[in-house]
């Protein structure tokens, strides 16, 4: 690229190079290059969803933090669509606040995105789940998610709907942290 003119001279065979077989080279190496990343997300995204399945809640936070930041890329929407039952079922039994957070911000990125049909995502046990985050947190901005979620995606019906549904939640539990047991807070 800041060759001199003598150093291409020297290292560009005396006939030069055909315009076509460049081309040909650097089409080759575009989908070289292409398809070993496209493989190395597809086994990133399996070890995404393998993480969500982990009865460790650390991996659990991992793996939907993982699936949150790359959930606009179109390779990773459908993907995320063939596994929205585990990531939905995830979301309605955990009580890891940071968990619900990943998976709200999830869930709201894809909407917003309207790379997925709200009726595949909000079914009513995670309209419900959303919900009873909403009331019982006491993390603003898990509550400030759901009632974004709620207004923006969720129709008025659906919300009385809600109110007469069995809970879908157990009891917030906060997870044990060092800051916790320290007695510190942010």
């Amino acid at each position: 690229m800041f060759s001199s003119h003598q150093s291409l001279r020297r290292r560009t065979p005396a006939q030069g190079i055909e315009r076509p077989e460049y081309i040909a080279h650097l089409v080759d190496e575009y989908y070289t290059t292409t398809n070993v990343e496209a493989q190395e997300q597809a086994e990133a995204l399996d070890v995404f969803t393998a993480s969500l399945e982990s009865a460790n809640p650390h991996l659990k936070l991992h793996g939907i933090a993982a699936l949150c930041n790359i959930c606009l890329e179109k390779s990773a929407v459908k993907f995320i669509r063939e596994h929205l039952k585990l990531i939905t079922d995830l979301f309605v039994r955990t009580d890891h606040p940071e968990i619900v957070l990943h998976s709200l911000t999830l869930f709201y990125q894809l909407l917003e995105s309207e790379d997925l049909d709200r009726e595949l995502l909000l079914v009513p046990a995670v309209l419900k789940t959303v919900q009873e985050w909403r009331q019982k947190s006491d993390d603003l901005r898990i509550v400030q998610l759901c009632q974004l979620l709620l207004v923006d995606f969720a129709s008025r019906s659906e919300i009385i709907e809600l109110q007469n549904a069995p809970t879908a939640l157990p009891a917030l539990e906060q997870p044990s942290t060092s800051r916790a047991a320290a007695g510190t807070t942010d």
